[in-house]
């Protein structure tokens, strides 16, 4: 039976105007110039959508396979309904969510007796081994999901899903997706045909085919060899085959109007014997081994502290190809807009996902690379330094408090120190000023340097009196405040002078 097909059905939700609704993938890309933007509630669904529609430009252009050719797409303002029309025409049936033989990026034959609740696509939801981040969901009592939900799970599971336990046909662990522990980068343009076109990296087509040009996987090939591994093993390079990576095998079962349940099990062993470099991942270099290795996204910071690394020096890493691109199409054109970039990913501990994240940053595009690699470094090493000074007097304050009553260990003086708003506060409040930083930055450096100097001290100085105020005025209260003063004081001179022999 076919059912479903996500070329024409409505699944994939886009902004235009103060509207959001749903679109199938044809309307997506033939009307990408007229539409803001994809909006989902979850970044996963944003990446995972924004990285399915490049795949299929990417093969229905058959390129671009050059900057020249992605800025001739990009100049038409809209993508070619000829190219696109006949390539979706040709693999329609490949698109049917549900089918008796190809079913939409799944294992037609995957038993269906031993069933999963459908919530274990999205790490949102607390099913198997996912922690309750969003709500309370549980595996006996799964939602009802509609068709299109079904399919925005199923897309961004196989792009995202964490490496960890499986237990099934013989398998006994699945790996991490492609961007299982990677955060991904993409720049935002005026509407979604300019955001698409300028990931559009430049591209060969040889020995690369999506999911949907290839065989269906079926369940002998991924029930487990020797080695409790999937059979099918395939090299994990070639830019739609990644960007369509069946990371597990899945088969939706449909009860007529929408899905409670699925068929679970291993996905396709990817060959890792040599690098592929994903165009939406940036990579830094090991020390010890020399091995380049994503970028990930942090739970205890922001990525702006970490935005030095899209501005790596020769050897020492990769920056994400897709804001390359993006920003060699706004030299070329000459457009003095901001261009902005969101990161996006997930937090992982192990195989569980702690956190989902969307930011959104400006990206200087006319500032020369030679200055970015000196001022976001030194910026955010300022901050740094700034932040150890404040988590010094916050210390020294925590303990002598404590020590009032009883001589404190260290746990707890840590913890107190953590109830403070001192360090919250001024990490929270540099951000907005971090990105004002770089929007200054393509309009004179030195100028934005010396503002953000200007910001980050005095950030700090309402950081820590924001954090004092929350003491009690006692005499004895007030003598602690004194004395962890000083201890800020003292750390902030010897900065300063270890900065001005820098």
């Amino acid at each position: 039976m076919k059912a479903f097909n996500l070329i024409e059905e409505p699944w994939i939700p886009v902004r235009s105007g103060t509207t959001v609704r749903e679109v199938g993938l044809r309307e997506a890309l033939l009307e990408a110039h007229r539409l803001e933007r994809i909006e989902a509630a979850s970044p996963l669904v944003e990446v995972a959508l924004t990285r399915l529609l490049l795949a299929v430009l990417h093969r229905a252009y058959q390129g671009p396979q050059s900057a020249r050719e992605q800025a001739q797409i990009l100049a038409k303002g809209r993508f070619d309904a000829g190219v696109v029309t006949a390539y979706l025409d040709r693999w329609r049936d490949r698109f049917w969510l549900f089918h008796h033989t190809a079913p939409f990026w799944q294992v037609p034959d995957l038993p269906g007796d031993d069933p999963l609740p459908w919530t274990k696509l999205r790490p949102e939801f607390a099913a198997g081994n996912n922690p309750t981040l969003f709500d309370h969901t549980y595996d006996d009592t799964p939602p009802h999901a509609s068709f299109a939900e079904a399919a925005r799970s199923l897309v961004a599971h196989q792009t995202f899903t964490p490496g960890g336990l499986i237990r099934r046909y013989g398998v006994q662990s699945g790996v991490g997706a492609p961007l299982a522990v990677s955060a991904a980068f993409f720049a935002i343009g005026a509407n979604l045909f300019h955001t698409l076109t300028q990931a559009l990296v430049p591209y060969d087509e040889s020995d690369d085919r999506p999911i949907w040009e290839t065989d269906p996987v079926v369940l002998s090939e991924l029930e487990g060899d020797e080695n409790k591994q999937p059979r099918k093993k395939v090299p994990l390079f070639g830019r739609t085959r990644a960007y369509t990576w069946p990371s597990r095998g899945v088969r939706l079962l449909n009860e007529g109007s929408g899905v409670r349940y699925m068929a679970y099990g291993p996905g396709v062993h990817p060959l890792t014997d040599r690098f592929y470099q994903d165009p939406m991942v940036a990579y830094a270099k090991q020390a010890k081994t020399g091995n380049l290795v994503p970028i990930r996204l942090r739970a205890d910071k922001a990525f702006w502290r970490d935005f030095s690394a899209l501005f790596p020096e020769e050897d020492a890493g990769l920056s994400p190809q897709t804001l390359e691109s993006a920003r060699q199409l706004q030299q070329q054109t000459g457009t003095r807009r901001v261009l902005r970039i969101e990161v996006a990913g997930q937090v992982t501990d192990q195989a569980k996902v702690m956190e989902i994240r969307r930011e959104i940053y400006p990206l200087p595009t006319h500032t020369k690379e030679h200055a970015l690699r000196i001022f976001v470094p030194r910026a955010t090493q300022l901050a740094d330094a700034r932040a150890t000074c404040l988590r010094s007097g916050g210390w020294q304050l925590a303990r002598l408090l404590l020590s009032l009553s009883r001589d404190p260990d260290k746990q707890e003086v840590r913890a107190l120190l953590d109830s403070f708003p001192l360090l919250p506060y001024y990490w929270n409040q540099l951000g907005n000023a971090f990105s004002t930083f770089l929007e200054k930055l393509d309009e004179n450096p030195d100028e934005a340097w010396g503002a953000w100097e200007a910001r980050v001290r005095e950030i700090s100085e309402v950081a820590w009196t924001v954090t004092i105020n929350t003491v009690g005025t006692e005499a004895r209260q007030l003598k602690a405040v004194q004395e962890a003063e000083k201890t800020w004081r003292t750390c902030l001179a010897k900065e300063a002078r270890r900065e001005r022999k820098g």
